[in-house]
């Protein structure tokens, strides 16, 4: 802002110049000018009117300035940066909200982020209804709230007070299905079967099911986080192929006690291994979303398969569960396997979240529902049967 003294014809006058740059929008200024003001005084209050001018300017520019398709970009590049108003995420999520946003929004680009309402969002989320899956589509809503609510909280986003998805109910409500897993008696086969063949995925299956860890877990355990003196081994990593290896998915450690037989089928890989399989794995130099990384060469626990770094580990598992004649699993459904038989074992729900990782009561109950702990010997106090002479009445009855 300037107010300058000129002449013209013998008089003096003023001239008022204003200049207003977004904090927003790169580049974006407005610029206001008046000239021939007579007194000093007329300048000042001509100044004060051009800045409220230009603020309010400056303001709807912004607005129309800030499309969807801008919104994004900027939202993209807040993440990567770990900006204080973006919620983090992990490379994966990262890369599938944006993969989502680009595909089911697209018609969105031009349009100015305020003007995207809950009509026009609830069509999206209704229209991929028929077409995603009901974790996708959690994924789409999750993408869109954390690009508005990073717009609010950054001030790109002016004039709209709610998240456009605020509200929606989905149409389409899921039936819940029971969670697929393995008997004692079908793990026990799996096993077995694994062992006399001597399939190679044997100790990695064994490991799942003696620990409950997760595949890229188990894909990342090395020996120094291995205390078979102490009985206890530390989960801190976990492998992916998109961010190699990084934090567990909970981006928190936890222990798992070792077993009597987990205990001798560690000592049997160490033989076996001669101390561990050797293999460079690159992880992340630092927490940003940048290309830099570097190999580290670690001594793993378990077998390095390129089908596993493919991650093939559930088509081969049910394949070999198909040919064994038990039902057909994927990897994952192992950890559920192993947290089951720990709740029929009267373990402490508490116990088996703090081993597994889980910090939500609700993935728990899950398993607690399928193991029919907490109804079991309910219907015990039932007692409408005649009794034991009458039911011989009416079997001989029957027989007639």
């Amino acid at each position: 802002m300037a107010i300058r003294e000129y002449s013209k014809d013998g008089q003096t006058l003023y001239s008022v110049y204003i200049v207003k740059k977004s904090q927003v929008v790169h580049g974006l200024k407005i610029c206001r000018e008046a000239k021939g003001l007579t007194s000093i005084t007329a300048a000042q209050r001509k100044e004060q009117s051009l800045s409220r001018i230009a603020e309010r300017d400056l303001m709807k520019k912004e607005q129309e300035s800030m499309g969807w398709e801008h919104l994004i970009l900027e939202w993209e590049s807040a993440v990567q940066n770990e900006d204080i108003f973006a919620r983090k995420l992990a490379l994966a999520s990262f890369e599938d909200y944006r993969n989502l946003l680009y595909k089911h929004t697209r018609h969105w680009f031009k349009l100015p982020a305020n003007q995207i309402d809950k009509s026009m969002a609830w069509t999206v989320l209704d229209k991929v209804e028929r077409e995603l899956s009901i974790a996708r589509r959690k994924k789409l809503r999750s993408a869109i709230d954390s690009v508005f609510s990073w717009g609010f909280l950054s001030g790109r986003i002016k004039g709209l007070q709610y998240t456009p998805t605020e509200g929606y109910q989905s149409t389409n409500k899921p039936i819940e299905k029971p969670p697929e897993i393995l008997n004692l008696e079908e793990i026990r086969t799996l096993l077995k079967s694994a062992m006399t063949i001597e399939h190679h995925w044997y100790p990695i299956w064994a490991m799942a099911l003696l620990t409950g860890m997760r595949s890229g877990e188990l894909f990342a355990l090395t020996w120094g986080k291995v205390d078979l003196e102490s009985g206890i081994l530390y989960v801190q990593e976990n492998w992916t192929s998109k961010e190699g290896l990084g934090p567990t998915k909970g981006r928190y450690w936890r222990s798992v006690p070792i077993s009597e037989e987990l205990g001798s089928l560690l000592k049997q890989l160490k033989l076996k291994s001669r101390g561990g399989y050797s293999e460079k794995v690159w992880k992340w130099t630092d927490s940003k979303r940048t290309d830099k990384k570097f190999y580290v060469e670690n001594q793993f626990v378990l077998p390095r398969f390129k089908c596993w770094r493919e991650g093939r580990q559930a088509d081969i598992l049910r394949t070999f569960c198909e040919s064994v004649g038990i039902k057909s699993v994927k990897f994952h459904t192992l950890r559920a396997c192993f947290a089951t038989q720990l709740i029929k074992d009267g373990i402490a729900p508490g116990v088996i979240m703090k081993i597994c990782g889980w910090k939500d009561l609700k993935t728990m109950q899950r398993y607690v529902r399928l193991s029919g702990l907490e109804v079991k010997g309910a219907t015990e106090s039932l007692r409408v049967l005649p009794a034991h002479e009458a039911m011989g009445r009416v079997v001989s009855l029957f027989k007639a």
